[in-house]
């Protein structure tokens, strides 16, 4: 087992590279490097996006962790009329009614994907949406620092050189 003297350190770092991924809709495959300095007991992370799938740097590094293309949106978390009116700060009648003259057409015609073409056409609904959207990620933060712990103990355990998870 590798033993690592700035590990809370490096935890923290990779709790909030995994947050940032998910906040920015990260949409290239990504991978995190893990720079080990034996005699110190120390690492060191960095990103390297990875256009190809396979990562071909080859210096001393460890990919611990691969960030797929993120297809999701800002929206994928609010999966009905309701808690996306809640998201933008408007009534969910009066977002429809919005929606409806947007479009020119009636109150009973307007659906999901139409309040959503709606949201993204005004740049403040969009801003409050995905003000929205990071603090749904920030009652998850604990998930973060869950995962970045674990992923540490999987490299910290692995013997093999070229682990990844």
């Amino acid at each position: 087992m590798k033993e690592l003297k700035n590990r809370a350190e490096i935890v923290a770092k990779l709790a909030e590279m995994l947050k940032k991924f998910d906040l920015e809709l990260n949409r290239y495959n990504t991978d995190v490097y893990l720079y080990y300095d034996k005699e110190k007991q120390t690492a060191e992370l960095d990103t390297f996006i990875n256009v190809g799938g396979n990562s071909w740097l080859n210096d001393d590094h460890y990919t611990i962790y691969t960030d797929r293309e993120h297809y999701e949106t800002d929206f994928d978390i609010f999966d009905n009329l309701g808690d996306l009116a809640d998201a933008v700060g408007i009534q969910k009648e009066k977002l429809i009614q919005k929606t409806a003259k947007y479009f020119d057409a009636d109150v009973e015609d307007v659906e999901y994907h139409e309040v959503t073409v709606f949201i993204k056409s005004d740049e403040n609904l969009m801003k409050k949406l995905h003000e929205a959207y990071a603090d749904c990620l920030d009652e998850l933060e604990n998930n973060y620092d869950e995962r970045a712990d674990y992923i540490i103990s999987e490299w910290e355990s692995n013997e093999e050189e070229d682990y990844c998870e």
